[in-house]
């Protein structure tokens, strides 16, 4: 199932607009705040306000899929728990980008399970807008190490979630979806809250709120972009993402703009533009 409409390449674009915002926050809150809380309350805002979104509304919590929906969150969650773990073992650089070759397995997993075609003009897509993270975070392969691959194995259990959102959309809601992820995300947090609870203050409990809020919209937009899009499509389109965070942390934390970076954005926004574009097209031509 491709694109009928542009309803899902826009919201995955709002999605990463979203994300974006919410990694900023995440990073102001990760100046006082560990990481595996950060994720702790992100989740349980993110709960609460589904349950709350969900709760006036008939059949809202009805499960089409029950096998489908536990491995989407279990499987979200591990990816989730093994990103975090290497970040405990690599630089955040390294870590990020590898993560977000998730794209990469998505494509193949939904060639394998869901028979959508992995085109050449897929792969050369796909190639540029890798190359284009490549390029922002000049990572050196050379230094890899046991981080590094984990990030990798965070990037599979990504492009696996990816696969089971495509295959979710036809039975269950993209809220229910969304709970499903959240509420092993809320689980598998805290496993790795240390034995001391650091009391959030005034400040950093509306960093908290609002960067869960962002982070829930960002979420059930990326899921309701997939079940409208193809996972290559998505995939590259989701890489925007962070782009516009390296972007807006050059405002908010000064960080220097370079030139692999803008090159790197255009070769991302180019990669994701052309390929929503050609899929409208195959789409109308049927």
């Amino acid at each position: 199932m491709t694109c009928t409409s542009m309803n899902g390449p826009l919201a995955m674009f709002a999605s990463a607009v979203f994300f974006s915002i919410m990694a900023i926050l995440v990073k102001v809150a990760g100046q006082t705040l560990p990481a595996a809380e950060i994720i702790f309350f992100r989740s349980l805002v993110s709960v609460v306000l589904l349950v709350a979104m969900m709760a006036g509304k008939k059949d809202s919590f009805r499960i089409g899929s029950r096998d489908k929906l536990i491995f989407r969150g279990v499987i979200g969650g591990i990816s989730l728990v093994l990103y975090f773990y290497a970040l405990t073992l690599t630089t955040v650089t390294n870590a990020l980008t590898l993560d977000y070759t998730y794209p990469i397995f998505a494509a193949i997993f939904a060639a394998m399970y869901l028979n959508e075609k992995f085109t050449r003009d897929k792969l050369v897509f796909m190639a540029a807008a890798f190359i284009g993270l490549m390029l922002i975070f000049q990572f050196d392969f050379s230094s890899m190490n046991a981080g590094d691959l984990i990030a990798i194995a965070a990037a599979v259990a990504s492009g696996a979630a990816i696969v089971t959102i495509r295959d979710l959309g036809r039975t269950d809601s993209t809220m229910m979806i969304t709970l499903s992820f959240v509420l092993s995300g809320l689980i598998f947090s805290l496993l790795f809250i240390p034995g001391h609870f650091f009391v959030p203050g005034f400040r950093e409990t509306m960093v908290l709120l609002t960067l869960g809020i962002f982070g829930t919209f960002g979420q059930l937009l990326m899921t309701y972009g997939y079940k409208h899009c193809s996972a290559a499509q998505g995939g590259i389109i989701s890489m925007s993402s962070i782009v516009m965070t390296a972007v807006m942390a050059v405002f908010v934390f000064g960080e220097p703009l370079t030139l692999n970076m803008v090159l790197g954005g255009l070769m991302i926004f180019a990669s994701a533009a052309f390929f929503s574009t050609k899929e409208q097209i195959e789409e109308a031509v049927r």
